[in-house]
């Protein structure tokens, strides 16, 4: 299939598309585009957070592209064009985020041709807990990591709540709607939104959605939520992350109303090299922000990654 187009959401120069099959028959969408204007300074791996797909992140590729890098990026199982595992299309599930910690290990393995090294990853809210799962499992071995808003907690998720997912999940009721979500997709009013300031780059997003219905999932299930709390419990556990020696930088969002804030700061604690940066003015989706914003999360990453992966002549 081509890619999903609306108008100023050009296709990155050499983009690829590439089908794969995850555990249990799942069917999985991949991406890999290569770095232009001289020899490859390495390989960005782009994982996006939850409801996201690949041609949302278009213009951030091509811009990664045009600082040298090559890209990776992919849909999730049970989102984007990626397979799913439930008979509704629009849940949100996952039943262990181990599950997309091993197609991520099995892509990268698959196209290994096209991804030079080094790898540093930039991972968004879901994607980067399940990056950071990799990591900590050493399915994944990176050079350097960038975390945006990462999901490392949620608002809101704690004592009752937290209970009652438990007991829904140990019921059996796993793949039922999460209380209180969205049960179907609809048209997102932009004053409404809690993830941009930037009406045109929120637009965009909607556009695509509207284009191919298929891109578009709703809220999530007990299930991913009770898998949310497994993993991110996990990264809590003695030890867990002290192994983890690259370079970490970790962006939090200073009007963030989705993922919990105090959780970055729980993890950076925790990671023997990690800097940690809040950008106060931007809401969740910190690189679909407006420019000024996004211009301070470039600001940090440039010369962060200069060390994993200097600049080359051309």
């Amino acid at each position: 299939m081509a890619f999903v187009r609306v108008p100023g959401n050009e296709v990155p120069n050499g983009a690829e598309e590439h089908w794969l099959e995850g555990r249990g028959g799942v069917r999985l969408r991949a991406f890999t585009a290569p770095a232009l204007g001289g020899p490859p300074r390495g390989t960005v791996i782009l994982a996006s957070g939850r409801t996201e797909f690949i041609e949302k992140y278009f213009e951030v590729i091509r811009e990664l592209q045009s600082r040298g890098f090559a890209v990776f990026t992919m849909d999730w199982r049970g989102q984007g064009l990626s397979g799913r595992e439930t008979s509704n299309p629009m849940k949100g599930h996952l039943a262990t985020f181990d599950d997309p910690v091993n197609d991520l290990a099995t892509a990268l393995r698959l196209l290994v041709g096209k991804l030079p090294r080094p790898y540093i990853t930039l991972a968004h809210s879901m994607g980067g807990c399940i990056v950071l799962r990799a990591l900590q499992t050493r399915r994944l071995e990176a050079e350097a990591a960038v975390f945006g808003s990462p999901m490392w907690g949620i608002q809101g998720l704690r004592g009752l709540a937290k209970s009652y997912v438990r007991f829904m999940h140990s019921i059996g009721a796993g793949e039922n709607f999460a209380p209180g979500v969205d049960k179907r997709w609809k048209r997102e009013n932009f004053k409404r939104n809690q993830v941009t300031h930037d009406k045109e780059r929120h637009t965009r997003a909607q556009d695509l959605m509207t284009e191919e219905p298929a891109l578009a999932i709703a809220g999530p299930t007990i299930g991913w939520v009770n898998a949310a709390i497994d993993a991110t419990e996990g990264f809590l556990q003695p030890s867990a992350l002290a192994h983890l020696r690259l370079p970490v930088l970790v962006y939090s969002a200073g009007q963030e109303m989705l993922v919990d804030n105090k959780s970055h700061d729980a993890i950076v604690a925790l990671l023997p090299d990690a800097k940690h940066l809040t950008i106060d003015g931007a809401k969740h989706e910190i690189l679909q922000e407006t420019d000024d914003i996004r211009a301070q999360f470039w600001a940090a990453f440039d010369p962060f990654v200069d060390a994993a992966a200097p600049r080359r002549a051309a």
